[in-house]
């Protein structure tokens, strides 16, 4: 270990010199790509200022030379009383503008013309110019400025003259302040009269005052009095700046001139790019600088750049082949002196891993026999004839053989006959890789019986072919997977057997068993089970029930709660009953090996279908009786109500009859209303007895022939003073062919009584109630038909139950405890008829049906009083 200890620090201390060497060169290319780089910042740098101040210097004197210019016509004007237009010319002339100046458009004479002088001046400026009518723009004003001389007189200055100029407010600003300074003063940007072409430039005018006194006045009053006129020079701007720099071949800084002290393209006067012909966007210039220009008053801002010939020309762009080629250098070193280090530590490593190796087989050898005399487990060194070298204790014992015998034992001849295909398969592969995958076979002992190992051979090698096979004695492991599987016998058959619904399930989710009270239980079989996983079930997502799964799924006992699991809908293509349902609850154990890992898990359902129903009902149940309960105490304070009314009404007219001696009219009017009241509670009376009598079966009618027009038209009468009262009319239509049934008439009027009366007490004044008796061969039907206030459509179900009322505030308004309709239905069932009810809403009124069958009729109506009493119905039956 200290020996290779020794040669992985040399290493490792020769290993950094070649990087050593790469870092110090890249260090060197850095510091020499950086002071190229900076020096030739500093000389362009240079170089652009001094650009820069060359360009700036010469639109400075082109501009002094014209303003020179500029006052040397003054002077003209000066030393002169009048200066006639040959003056003006001869003067212009001399000077050779276009040879000598290039850039100027021309120099001009703009003269001030009081109103009254207009004509003359104008007569003047026609003679060169007859197609000026007018001083332009034509519009009165105090006073005019008007281009009276313009030299030279071109076609482009032609159209100038008769052009006040003090009427544009750009012009007018620098004329008023050359005016008032007496000095030369430059216009901003303009659109020149002169401009006569499609291709339009910018540009501008320089105005130097002229006064006649011929000096500057000394005041501002004076100098605005004493004002004769302007001597000006237009400018393209263009054209000037193209003059100046026309020499210029390669230029090395490109400009952009903006009137003002802003970069807004509004006031952009020229740009260089566009008559180089160059693309400003794609080309990123390295150097940029502003500088400004005072212009006869007026200051410019001039945007410079660098041009890409200046950029090309740049030192720095030595600056990559510095890099490229110190780090070509770098790399060359680096390899080579990497190779060299290399080279080395590979000869030294070769050397001292032959001495690991030796040392590492020595200490091999002094485990491997350590391993041997520990007697742990079995080894023996053998050749592939079957001859045994050498064994170990654990060996002899495990065989019940002696060191004595090991000489007259053969290793083929204690391996039984049908293991001897697997010991050669295994020899083979051991010959061929050195060693073989540990398999399992038997031995046979000293004594004859067998001995189940688990044998694992290594390749020594050498002339005798020897290898070292080490034993595993199995008998332990062997008695033990016995005893599992017949524990797992007993658990399968228990299962198996099992009258609970079983299921048991791999730790994935897949089904390995079901038990037959499963398969009766869900009416499938294990088969029809191959594609489900329970972890992937989503009806047991729905319903809640997978977090409790996977609980088991992680190692808990989970009682998972009851669920209404319908099969069809998990297992649609193999169930397609849809009644496959049951309500069940079940429990899930996780079974665990010895270490801890789940190896299945047990899941006990317990159909409680039957008992869940149950639930259902006493729940349905228990519900009808709390509905029947609250019928019962609301039937009690409707009934308290109806008897308390007409009983106060009673006493308190009893008492007043009691009391004091009443007129004829009031005690009339008193006794009519104990009459009606005692009517009214009779009735109630009756109504009570007939529902006792319908809920205990004695309800009775006599059946007889009866011609239905006689109980409608006594009910009608009855009713009609009611009716009377509310204004309502009662219209009847009858049909003759259809008036006779089997029936009792006393209960037929009072059925027909009843329907008439509920259609009066909810028909509002002046409403129509309808009563119509049609029918054929084999029915009658009696049809009420109100405009009333309507049945709702959800309470239609419930009409004719006891004790039943849509709404307690109208049947509290009209009265009535909810039996009248019931009475109705049985009376019509006793008559072996039926009853329906129709209505289009609330406000809308409603239609009451009687169909009564017309069977049973007795021929001769004298033979009513004769009739036997089976021609009498109760509630029971005949």
């Amino acid at each position: 270990m200290r020996s290779d200890l020794s040669w992985k620090s040399a290493g490792s201390r020769r290993t950094w010199i070649p990087y050593f060497v790469l870092v110090v060169t890249l260090l060197l290319t850095a510091l020499a790509s950086y002071t190229v780089d900076q020096t030739a910042q500093s000389k362009e740098l240079l170089r652009f200022e001094n650009a820069i101040e060359r360009t700036t210097d010469s639109i400075e004197k082109r501009l002094d030379t014209y303003l020179a210019l500029l006052r040397a016509g003054r002077g003209l004007f000066a030393a002169n009383q009048t200066v006639s237009r040959e003056q003006f010319h001869q003067f212009i002339y001399n000077l050779e503008l276009p040879e000598r100046y290039p850039g100027i458009q021309g120099i001009g004479f703009s003269v001030r013309v009081d109103p009254e002088e207009a004509e003359r001046i104008l007569e003047e400026i026609q003679t060169y110019n007859p197609g000026r009518l007018a001083i332009s723009p034509e519009y009165e004003r105090s006073e005019y400025h008007a281009i009276l001389y313009l030299e030279p007189l071109d076609a482009r200055n032609r159209g100038a003259l008769g052009y006040d100029m003090f009427s544009e407010p750009v012009r007018r600003a620098a004329m008023e302040r050359a005016r008032d300074t007496g000095m030369a003063a430059a216009s901003g940007p303009v659109t020149l009269v002169q401009e006569i072409e499609e291709d339009k430039q910018a540009g501008f005018l320089i105005y130097l005052p002229i006064y006649r006194s011929g000096v500057i006045p000394q005041s501002v009053a004076e100098r605005r009095s004493q004002l004769l006129g302007f001597i000006y020079s237009p400018f393209r701007a263009d054209n000037l700046l193209l003059g100046i720099f026309a020499k210029e071949k390669y230029p090395t800084v490109d400009f952009e001139i903006y009137d003002g002290t802003e970069l807004n393209p509004e006031f952009l006067l020229h740009s260089s790019h566009k008559y180089r012909g160059r693309n400003t966007q794609s080309h990123r210039p390295r150097f940029r600088e502003l500088r400004t220009l005072d212009v006869a008053g007026r200051t410019w801002t001039i945007a410079f750049a660098s041009t890409p010939e200046f950029d090309q020309l740049s030192g720095k762009n030595l600056v990559p082949y510095i890099l490229a080629s110190g780090l070509i250098i770098a790399l060359i070193l680096f390899l080579l002196t990497r190779s060299q280090a290399q080279a080395r530590y590979a000869a030294e490593r070769v050397a001292m891993q032959l001495r690991a190796s030796q040392t590492a087989l020595e200490e091999s050898e002094f485990r491997l026999r350590r391993l041997v005399d520990a007697n742990i487990i079995g080894i023996i060194i053998h050749d592939t004839q079957g001859k045994i070298v050498e064994a170990n204790d654990a060996f002899l014992n495990l065989l019940g053989y002696s060191d004595t015998d090991l000489s007259q034992v053969n290793w083929w001849d204690m391996t039984p006959l049908e293991y001897h295909p697997a010991d050669e398969e295994a020899i083979a592969q051991m010959k061929a890789t050195g060693s073989h995958p540990p398999f399992e076979k038997e031995y046979i002992r000293k004594d004859g019986t067998r001995v189940p190992v688990l044998q694992g051979t290594a390749y020594l090698g050498g002339t005798d072919e020897l290898a070292v096979s080490f034993v595993l004695d199995l008998r332990e492991n062997k008695q033990a997977e016995l005893s599992l599987k017949n524990s797992e016998t007993r658990f399968r058959t228990l299962i198996e057997q099992s009258p609970l619904s079983t299921q048991i399930l791999s730790p994935q989710g897949q089904t390995l068993q079901v038990n037959r009270a499963w398969e009766e239980l869900w009416g499938i079989t294990l088969a029809d089970l191959a594609d489900y996983n329970m972890l992937q079930d989503r009806q047991l997502v729905e319903k809640g029930i997978m977090p409790y799964i996977k609980k088991a799924f992680e190692g808990e006992s989970v009682a998972i709660p009851a669920v209404r699991y319908e099969l069809h809908k998990t297992l649609s293509e193999t169930v397609s009953d849809p009644t496959t349902e049951h309500w069940v609850q079940a429990y899930m154990y996780p079974v665990k090996d010895r270490d801890g890992k789940i190896r299945e898990l047990v899941i006990v359902h317990e159909d409680i279908t039957e008992r869940q129903n149950l639930e259902a009902q006493l729940a349905a149940r228990a519900e009808q009786l709390a509905e029947a309960n609250r019928m019962k105490d609301e039937f009690l304070a409707t009934l308290s109500h109806e008897l308390r009314t007409p009983l106060n009404s009673m006493l308190g007219w009893s008492q007043l009859l009691q009391m004091r001696k009443l007129d004829l009219t009031t005690t009339g009017r008193a006794l009519e209303s104990i009459e009606r009241n005692t009517k009214a509670l009779t009735q109630l009376i009756e109504d009570l007895l007939d529902v006792s009598r319908m809920m205990t079966g004695q309800f009775r009618i006599q059946l007889r022939p009866v011609d239905l027009t006689e109980p409608i038209e006594n009910a009608i009468a009855s009713v009609q003073p009611a009716a009377d009262a509310k204004k309502i009319s009662i219209c009847a239509a009858f049909d003759s062919e259809v008036t006779r049934v089997a029936g009792d008439p006393a209960r037929l009027q009072q059925l027909v009584w009843n329907l008439l009366s509920n259609a009066i007490k909810f028909t509002g004044t002046g409403g129509r109630v309808d009563v119509v008796l049609q029918g054929d061969r084999t029915t009658a039907q009696i049809i009420i038909r109100d405009t009333g206030s309507g049945i709702a459509p959800e309470f239609i179900p419930y009409l004719f139950e006891r004790f039943r009322q849509a709404d307690s505030a109208i049947t509290r308004s009209h009265g009535g405890l909810g039996m009248g309709l019931a009475i109705v239905r049985h009376l019509v069932e006793l008559h072996g008829g039926t009853i329906a009810a129709e209505s289009p809403g609330l406000g809308q009124g409603a239609t009451f049906i009687v169909t009564l069958p017309k069977e049973a009729i007795v021929p001769d109506p004298g033979q009513a009083e004769g009739l036997s009493p089976d021609n009498f119905r109760t509630s029971d039956g005949f």
